[in-house]
């Protein structure tokens, strides 16, 4: 595979003008993610035209023309499995993405799985293989070594061909609309990129033994964990783990002294960090409890829920089979919980479950059937082993 390495910001920067004029820009990069908040790009990897072109931010190019031309609308970026390529231009160049074209998602739409690593979906849909993955490499080093180069150009040299062969796929399934509504959804905004400090809560674990009042401090010590680890440029887990998260909530201590007896609170932590910690614990206190949607349904719809659930998924799991969709990119199984609670629960909610929202809805509507009794499946001895009948 032939590729140029661009030696200056100033050749990045006329080569996406190049990518702007043609509508579209093939994306993907190399990064390291261990010991920071937003990954660190080693490594861009462009294709112009069916060109291959990489850029080294460590040797001083200047990757912000690609932010621009991820935030272009009249841009088409073509990626695979993109979204931590996305949280680096985002947090670290601005990038607010608006015409993201992801082949793994979109492959979901076509028969094929909508999780294959990237040699997987290229020899599936293109009959062309690619070298084994350095995926591993530490990127951060220089040089560069002559293999891991050509792995990187590899990387986007056959994203245009698979964007083309499976967006004719969907055109053929009449599905275009589906796959663009579900990139949207998915890649459009920064928000999909970026923890909101007051939101940053909800990504805790374990969280759901908390009271409403706990929970009301854990948004806020949250907050203050986010927004620290972003301004000093640390994963979030390194500034305080989220078991000691939830053991602050609990405890909501007062006092410096306090806060160090909490496991996981140390002298490692300054002074003046411990200030602003117990602070936010006081607003904590101080503010309405929350109550936290999807809390656990009452003991009935519990119930009805757990006798339901199987059935219903593998309703949609066979539903999925015949219409050639990866049954993952519907819906989880949490999904499929959250609609039987609300069947259950009286469909009184203000807001649809997620799988009666847009394009899934035809799979979401067969669910009711189901639950409600107006479809009973039988399992057969011979393919698809599953017949769906409607009662009238």
């Amino acid at each position: 595979m032939d590729f140029v390495m661009l030696d200056s910001s100033a050749a990045l920067a006329d080569l996406c003008e190049e990518a702007r004029a043609s509508g579209r820009l093939g994306l993907d990069t190399e990064f390291l993610w261990e010991r920071t908040y937003s990954p660190q790009i080693c490594l861009a990897q462009v294709n112009v035209d069916n060109r291959v072109y990489l850029a080294d931010p460590l040797d001083g190019v200047d990757l912000q023309p690609i932010s621009e031309l991820i935030s272009d609308p009249a841009v088409e970026v073509v990626m695979h499995a993109p979204h931590a390529d996305l949280v680096a231009f985002a947090l670290r160049h601005g990038a607010e993405p608006v015409n993201t074209f992801d082949t793994q998602v979109t492959a979901g739409f076509t028969g094929l799985s909508a999780g294959l690593a990237y040699e997987k979906l290229v020899y599936e849909v293109t009959r062309q293989k690619v070298q084994p993955s350095e995926s591993f490499s530490d990127w951060s080093r220089r040089p560069l070594q002559d293999k891991q180069l050509q792995y990187a150009g590899e990387d986007v040299e056959h994203l245009f061909n698979m964007r083309d062969t499976l967006v004719a796929k969907l055109q053929e399934l009449g599905r275009e609309e589906w796959a663009r509504e579900e990139l949207t959804r998915r890649f459009d905004g920064v928000e999909h990129f970026m923890t909101a400090p007051d939101e940053a809560w909800r990504k805790v674990g374990r969280r759901g033994k908390l009271g409403p009042g706990d929970l009301a401090v854990l948004r806020e010590v949250a907050a203050w964990r986010e927004n620290l680890a972003r301004s000093r440029d640390l994963p979030v887990g390194w500034v305080a783990k989220d078991p000691t998260m939830i053991e602050i909530a609990r405890r909501q201590p007062a006092s410096q002294r306090d806060l160090v007896r909490v496991r996981g609170v140390d002298g490692s932590m300054k002074a003046r960090e411990q200030s602003e910690l117990l602070a936010a614990i006081e607003r904590g206190r101080s503010a309405e409890p929350i109550l936290e949607e999807g809390a656990a349904p009452i003991r009935g719809v519990r119930r009805r829920i757990a006798v339901a659930k199987g059935l219903a998924t593998a309703l949609l799991r066979a539903r999925c089979e015949a219409e050639e969709i990866a049954s993952e990119l519907v819906g989880t199984s949490s999904d499929v919980e959250e609609l039987i609670g609300w069947i259950a629960g009286g469909k009184t909610d203000a807001s649809a479950p997620f799988l009666l929202r847009g394009w899934r809805e035809p799979f979401g509507l067969d669910l009711v059937d189901l639950v409600d009794g107006r479809i009973q499946l039988q399992l057969v001895d011979d393919d698809p082993y599953l017949v769906i009948h409607r009662v009238e």
